[in-house]
């Protein structure tokens, strides 16, 4: 299990994050939510090595990681089939199909919608077998139906191939319809983190967020809106 313990991080003499102690739960979906300029893609950035605490330990980082930006480019116009063989020669057709590419492999990239495009890199990232994927606000730039064929498709391959989520989300129903533990930051670099149903308390995330919230729930799952 990748743990943090006390992690201090610093951009100059500004501190990030403040004492984060946390347990990325294995074989789960894990979403981090927080207030723009909390220090989400900084904890992102600790998980991957990208980046060393100034204090702390990181223990228990998976041999195998996988990240998903928000943005990714290529630097010549691949099909998807070219992009989901560029780690390795055989195409997971489970994977395949699941995204609904299996009529699009032999299309270049630049002719997808975005929300196709965003579901091949995700196929990309799997093809890689990762024991942990990081996804890095993975439906920022995707409209609705997208938005949420991707999360749902996320789910249902993370249930079937067991393996380790942690992703940046915006969207709060989102986040909690999806998501077996949430790691709620701060403005001050501070973390909190619990199972959903711990996590659903509207008191603290209006608090957090700083704006009145209220708790709506719709067929036993969590609706985050405005109040």
């Amino acid at each position: 299990m990748l743990q943090l313990k006390d992690v201090d991080v610093y951009r100059g003499d500004q501190q990030v994050l403040s004492k984060v102690t946390a347990d990325l739960r294995p074989q789960q979906i894990t979403s981090l939510i927080g207030p723009n300029g909390s220090g989400k893609s900084t904890l992102l950035q600790l998980l991957t090595k990208a980046l060393e605490p100034r204090r702390g330990v990181i223990t228990g980082r998976p041999l195998s990681i996988a990240l998903l930006a928000q943005r990714n480019e290529l630097h010549e116009p691949l099909t998807v089939r070219e992009l989901l063989t560029m780690t390795t020669d055989v195409i997971d057709d489970t994977v395949v199909a699941l995204l609904q590419l299996t009529a699009l492999l032999e299309t270049p990239m630049p002719e997808l919608s975005g929300g196709q495009q965003q579901l091949a890199w995700l196929g990309f990232v799997l093809q890689q077998q990762p024991e942990l994927v990081i996804l890095d606000e993975p439906t920022t730039y995707l409209d609705l139906q997208y938005q949420h064929l991707f999360l749902e498709t996320l789910r249902q391959l993370q249930q079937q191939r067991q393996f380790t989520v942690i992703m940046v989300l915006h969207d709060l129903t989102q986040a909690f319809a999806y998501s077996d533990q949430i790691w709620l930051l701060n403005d001050h670099g501070q973390l909190k983190s619990g199972a959903v149903a711990d996590m659903a308390d509207v008191d603290q995330l209006s608090t957090t967020f700083k704006t009145p919230l209220t708790d709506v729930i719709v067929n036993q799952q969590h609706l985050i809106v405005h109040a």
